[in-house]
């Protein structure tokens, strides 16, 4: 009786196609994975900008600011450990220091009810407990951190948050978005992106969504952007002159400055 079996050229022919099968498949799997948290870190944007939106109209229809007062210090440096918090389950830079300081995300934390809101699913740099590092940052031109509001030419408010009606172009302007760092409260400063564009870490940080970031705008709406329509590149210390604006600075960005008409 005749034997019927696989030549060695067969066996080596089939294992070839099946490796050029997967080569081809397996990163249009990936991407596909990446799109799905890319589509969970946009719906947790867009319950962050709810919730922005929210806590507007509960305080006078002003954005929420970047760190909250301690009564006892009279400085934005209040804290509160309890893990079931924002500022305790996150570690949030205040300063030359870190630590569990109350900020913007423990504000609007009322009406969005949870932490894990804050962790994007792409995120590889929210560390370890007790280091746990959020994912989105907030624009600092709304959240008066120091003179912020100055250096975007809309006067110095000394941590003043913006009023909704201060804002020029609602739905075009960034308030919150994909940055992994302590400076979550701030982080969203275009000179400290523009600043270090070429840095890949950096790039990975505020573009963890196929070469792109997801973004909430003041208006509550979110999209996702490719990294270069979200940078501004220049210097941190030009402030930006409302009346003859250079937009190529970063403060002068279109996509930053909620004082720009």
């Amino acid at each position: 009786m005749k034997r019927i079996a696989f030549t060695l050229i067969e066996l080596l022919v089939t294992i070839a196609i099946i490796a050029i099968l997967a080569a081809i498949l397996f990163p249009v799997f990936a991407r596909a994975r990446e799109n799905a948290r890319r589509a969970s870190c946009m719906s947790n944007l867009k319950q962050i900008g709810l919730g922005i939106m929210q806590y507007t109209q509960d305080y006078d229809e002003r954005y929420p600011p970047a760190f909250v007062w301690d009564s006892s210090s009279g400085k934005p440096t209040a804290l509160d450990t309890d893990p079931s918090h924002p500022s305790g389950y996150f570690t949030i830079s205040n300063a030359s220091t870190g630590g569990h300081y109350k900020s913007w995300m423990d504000l609007i934390f009322p009406y969005v009810k949870s932490t894990q809101i804050f962790v994007c699913p792409s995120d590889s740099h929210t560390g370890a407990p007790p280091y746990i590092i959020p994912s989105y940052g907030y624009n600092m031109g709304f959240g008066g951190y120091y003179s912020s509001q100055g250096v975007y030419g809309g006067g110095s408010s000394y941590w003043m948050p913006l009023a909704q009606a201060q804002v020029n172009r609602p739905a075009e302007v960034i308030l919150a978005l994909d940055d992994s760092n302590t400076w979550s409260n701030i982080v969203a400063d275009p000179a400290a992106i523009g600043t270090n564009a070429k840095n890949p870490a950096v790039q990975n940080i505020v573009a963890p969504h196929l070469s792109g970031g997801n973004a909430v705008y003041a208006d509550g709406h979110a999209k996702w952007q490719s990294l270069g329509s979200q940078q501004a590149l220049g210097s941190a210390a030009t402030p930006c002159n409302l009346a003859s604006p250079n937009k190529t600075l970063p403060h002068c960005s279109v996509n930053w400055n909620p004082f720009l008409p």
